[in-house]
């Protein structure tokens, strides 16, 4: 019977993410079986983990801020009842997505071996690498699709897939970084190398940048020399496009000329469209002082809860994905932006041995990189996955500081 529940857990865990994306969006699969399968599986996860989701446990970093988290979502819901009639049902499907948070419970509940995550990180890395590779030969013939609108954008000199799970992809690349730190050997090097090309093809600016910033202070943290090197490197790359040409037709030469483009455009005044878009959805969204304190929920297209959200979309162009920490506040309130907070606060503070340093990367990585999108909510399995192994070394360093 051990073995049984064993089996069905280790199964729960290597199968949930692939539901959660709904099978990759892969456009030959019905999207309504693809939801209901992973309705039903975080269904399952969630009676299955429930009794555990209450029960303290000493020394614990971070099951608590989560299990407050997973509480104030459904809170939110409640919220979007009472203040914006959205039914319980609705809300519960919109919200299935950021439900993801009980997979961190999942694998305190099993318990699984580090080595065991890191097979799941390296599988789910793998297996993005290749349907990215398999949608870029097809393109443009669309693959994935998130629904029947999703076209095939090559604006910044390559086609970008509508494909989930680029947070195994960094994920794995800062596993490389940390196992080349541990270990010095050369074949790591070579993987995060050949992983962060691939981060560059993803053609967003924002996992480029602090994917790069956060692994390179992290890789030449003992030399300060290297660090001044790095800076300047980075200033003189920032204020240098007027006297270095770059290939217009090349993807870095689109990339910066998008940039360009971008901050000469998104800007009203002396603002730029994304302070803008934190100021309206920090001041102007919510209703009143409870949905500031334990959000609104999150809506759905079909509700006139949704419908104001889409107005929002067609009437200022203000995209709540483009400013992760002010979606947290809409949905979640000050509660969730405080939970969040405090869980990237312990992280930071959290030491680490080399060997597991990539869990700190990722988190510290997520917790920037969310500022300008909502890389949080996008990349929640990653982060369940980096939490559990710190709360694994949290745990273990407290019980050898009891001997």
């Amino acid at each position: 019977m051990t073995l049984n529940k064993r089996t069905l857990g280790l199964l729960l865990i290597f199968s949930f993410p692939v539901c959660l994306y709904q099978m990759f969006n892969i456009i030959w699969i019905d999207k309504q079986i693809a939801k209901l399968l992973y309705f039903v599986i975080l269904t399952i996860v969630i009676i299955y983990v429930f009794p555990n989701l209450f029960r303290i446990k000493k020394n614990s970093k971070y099951e608590v801020p989560l299990r407050f988290l997973f509480i104030t979502m459904w809170i939110s819901i409640a919220c979007a009842l009472l203040f914006w009639g959205q039914d319980v049902i609705l809300s519960y499907r919109s919200s299935a997505t950021y439900f993801g948070i009980v997979f961190f419970f999942l694998l305190m509940k099993e318990k699984p071996d580090i080595a065991v995550i890191e097979k799941l990180i390296w599988f789910y890395c793998i297996v993005f690498i290749i349907l990215w590779l398999y949608g870029m030969l097809k393109a443009p013939q669309i693959i994935y699709a998130i629904d029947a609108e999703t076209t095939m954008d090559n604006s910044r000199g390559i086609f970008r897939l509508a494909l989930p799970g680029r947070g195994f992809l960094i994920l794995g690349f800062f596993v490389a970084v940390s196992k080349y730190i541990e270990s010095k050997k050369n074949k790591w090097a070579l993987i995060f190398s050949i992983l962060f090309v691939f981060i560059v093809f993803q053609v967003t600016r924002q996992i480029i940048i602090f994917s790069f910033l956060v692994s390179s202070i992290y890789i030449l943290r003992k030399s300060k020399v290297a660090l001044c090197v790095l800076f300047l490197s980075a200033l003189f790359i920032v204020f240098s496009d007027s006297f270095i040409k770059v290939n217009d037709d090349s993807i870095i030469g689109k990339m910066v000329n998008l940039s360009t483009e971008q901050a000469s455009s998104q800007s009203t005044g002396d603002k730029n469209i994304r302070l803008l878009e934190y100021e309206y959805f920090l001041t102007h969204y919510s209703k009143n002082i409870i949905t500031d304190i334990f959000g609104n929920g999150v809506p759905h297209f079909t509700s006139s809860y949704g419908l104001k959200e889409i107005n929002i979309r067609e009437q200022f162009a203000y995209f709540m994905s483009d400013v992760g920490y002010a979606e947290i506040f809409v949905r979640f309130g000050i509660s969730g932006i405080l939970l969040y907070l405090i869980i990237f606060t312990r992280v930071a503070m959290q030491n680490v041995s080399k060997e597991y340093m990539y869990a700190k990367l990722f988190v510290i990585y997520l917790a920037l990189a969310n500022v300008t999108a909502s890389w949080v909510f996008q990349d929640v399995l990653p982060l369940c996955i980096c939490l559990y192994v710190l709360e694994r070394c949290n745990l273990q360093q407290k019980s050898v500081e009891k001997i």
